[in-house]
């Protein structure tokens, strides 16, 4: 009889937590090709922790890609759950991706290209959802306008730019993503 798998110890879970958000952090502010041995400092660990978690680059991006679009889908779930209208959804979702941008990486703002099977099913899942709430907006009056998921996934790779400081940013976000919203909801000619 197999014996039930055991979970992770706790600092074998920390460790890769720590790794990832080093990571994003120097993939934002170095690009992608940022050495490992440089996330490893940045998170204080060894380069052998860093490669234990992921055995390559490679596998480094695909993880903190497939963590991004799981983020968004996790948010845009609860959005959805919580609020009738789509365009109080898209509000929602939106503002949170926006609150997250420094916690992301993602092929629209400078991330990997989604090369893993799994990272490509999240993903697909997401899109899925953006469109299902797209056609809510259709079905309750507050998207008259014919919009996809490329427009709503620009719009929040517009705003969600990494490394965009302050209160001014989140309050400019906010003025644009109010005038991206009211537009849907106008008929189209």
């Amino acid at each position: 009889m197999d014996s039930p798998a055991r979970a992770p110890r706790s600092d074998v879970v920390r460790n890769r937590e720590r790794v990832a958000r080093a990571a994003v952090a120097a993939f934002h502010r170095e690009g992608l090709a940022v050495p490992m041995a440089t996330i490893a400092a940045d998170a204080g660990v060894g380069v052998g922790t860093v490669y234990r978690h992921f055995a390559t680059r490679e596998e480094l991006l695909d993880a903190l890609t497939r963590d991004s679009f799981d983020r968004m889908l996790a948010h845009l779930e609860r959005a959805a759950a919580e609020h009738e209208r789509a365009t109080e959804v898209l509000r929602v979702f939106l503002t949170a991706v926006v609150d997250d941008r420094d916690e992301l990486l993602l092929p629209s703002t400078g991330g990997p290209a989604v090369t893993g099977a799994g990272t490509r099913a999240v993903q697909g899942r997401l899109h899925d959802a953006i469109r299902g709430v797209l056609a809510r907006g259709a079905a309750d009056g507050s998207v008259r306008r014919t919009v996809d998921v490329p427009d709503v996934a620009w719009l929040g790779a517009t705003l969600a730019q990494p490394g965009r400081p302050g209160p001014a940013w989140a309050a400019i976000c906010a003025r644009l993503l109010d005038t991206y919203l009211a537009g849907l909801g106008v008929a189209q000619d």
